[in-house]
């Protein structure tokens, strides 16, 4: 059973499990990810350490395994989510994970490999009426910036949206009762609550807004032969069993939560005003 481990003792001896020691080959996909846990994520993160930990998640660790079977080195570089995005959108030959597939960004990328199918879902405080959206247009609501989730707000007239760079923000906010509601795929919701110590109890599962497939994804002039490529290395990867081994592996995550006083960038100044 994978349990995941934030004091600075244990962080300390998985630093070299980081990208430092692996370089790309040249012309090689390059592979961007970010802190969305439990997708791509690091332990400890960017937020606790100087140096970011262990790389791990359930996409990361599939779309790592595809990387074994085309001989692609596997490394993966975490950057904040808007860059990857950025750069994915503007440099030839990037790879993605983990991207949810809507209409807005279709024509954005190429899809290499549908990795998890999650439910985009909106949840609330207790007593906050949460079954569906338009329940909560006038209160407000967190999202991850940058996100399919923030873009369908925006695209439904809703004013009161407060994006954070990481989930685990939502769901401290969502403890301290400064946004009613909360809209996310929902094992990053479990996940965010867990990480800071918070009770699911406490929250008020709703509206299944949409389904989220969450995807390894590539820049949109990405060639044929590339993408067909992963394609072929996640269907090996399905085939030997690899995918529902890594499936099974996170069912059973075991999330230790982060005390506020161990993050270095998301401190209380980034809440203000909120």
């Amino acid at each position: 059973m994978r349990t995941l481990t934030l004091f600075f003792a244990a962080a300390l001896s998985c630093l070299t499990h980081t990208g430092v020691q692996a370089q790309p080959r040249a012309g090689e996909l390059r592979l961007l990810a970010a802190e969305l846990p439990p997708y791509t994520f690091q332990i400890p993160p960017a937020s606790v350490a100087e140096t970011p930990g262990v790389d791990q998640g359930l996409v990361y660790e599939v779309v790592s395994e595809m990387a074994k079977r085309i001989g692609h080195t596997g490394l993966i570089e975490f950057l904040p989510w808007g860059e990857a995005q950025r750069i994915a959108q503007t440099q030839a030959n990037i790879g993605i994970l983990a991207l949810t597939r809507t209409a807005e960004r279709e024509g954005r990328y190429r899809w290499l490999a549908k990795i998890v199918t999650d439910d985009l879902i909106l949840v609330g405080g207790q007593g906050i009426d949460v079954s569906s959206l338009d329940k909560v247009k006038d209160r407000p609501i967190g999202v991850l910036g940058r996100s399919g989730a923030e873009t369908l707000l925006r695209e439904r007239g809703f004013t009161r949206i407060k994006p954070q760079p990481e989930e685990w923000l939502n769901a401290r906010l969502m403890q301290q009762r400064r946004i009613d509601a909360w809209l996310a795929p929902r094992l990053m919701v479990i996940y965010a609550m867990r990480e800071v110590g918070g009770k699911l109890e406490a929250l008020n599962f709703g509206e299944i807004v949409r389904q989220s497939e969450i995807y390894l994804a590539g820049s949109k002039d990405l060639p044929d032969a590339e993408v067909q490529k992963w394609e072929k290395a996640f269907e090996a990867v399905k085939a030997d069993g690899t995918y529902q081994r890594i499936v099974e592996e996170y069912n059973r995550l075991k999330v230790v939560p982060i005390a506020d006083e161990m993050r270095r960038r998301f401190g209380q100044p980034i809440w203000e005003g909120r």
